[in-house]
């Protein structure tokens, strides 16, 4: 009787630390539950410093990506600078092959709505007013094929500036003024 007594009285107590550990979680204190919350702050520790390591890595990367973005930057910036100083030569040859060059340069470069990317933009607008002058100087000198071909050369890039710099503008005013057209059609707007 003796033995059934104790077994009741240590299965009770047993429950009853068990419902309390359940019910109040870390504000009740059981040598079972200590053990249990050094293992959950050990693996929060864990998780932490390698979400630490995780963060340093990306803005390591980041900090990579800016630095190229400065380099690159200042590439283009010295680059457009030695073009502005760069002089028309005078004979004709050496004027299309120096348009050719400018050419080269904004077809490469491009143009960009990115505000991240306006080295790039200023690159290929300094080569577009240079082939500008190319065009001016190849109409003075008399030279006609010359003229025309940079005359279209140049009316190309400047479309193809302006499709680059506010083409998703453009697409998307040309989306909404579609979908007032289709439902203009459809009579959504006959209650106005």
């Amino acid at each position: 009787m003796m033995f059934k007594k104790s077994l009741y009285k240590e299965l009770g107590k047993n429950t009853g630390k068990w419902v309390s550990n359940k019910v109040f979680g870390d504000s009740w204190s059981t040598p079972y539950r200590f053990l249990r919350s050094q293992q959950k702050v050990e693996k929060d520790t864990l998780k932490l410093e390698k979400e630490i390591e995780k963060q340093q890595a990306y803005n390591q990367l980041e900090l990579k990506k800016l630095e190229n973005l400065f380099v690159q930057s200042r590439n283009f910036h010295k680059k457009k600078n030695e073009i502005i100083a760069l002089t028309l030569p005078e004979n004709k040859e050496d004027l299309l092959t120096f348009a050719n060059f400018l050419l080269s340069n904004a077809y490469g470069s491009g143009w960009d709505w990115d505000d991240e990317k306006e080295h790039l933009n200023a690159l290929s607008d300094v080569c577009l007013i240079k082939l500008e002058q190319c065009e001016m100087k190849f109409k003075a000198n008399g030279a006609v094929f010359e003229y025309m071909y940079v005359k279209k050369e140049i009316k190309k890039l400047r479309r193809r500036r302006f499709l680059e710099k506010h083409g998703m503008s453009v697409f998307v005013l040309f989306i909404f003024l579609t979908l007032i057209l289709v439902n203009y059609l459809i009579g959504n707007f006959d209650d106005f």
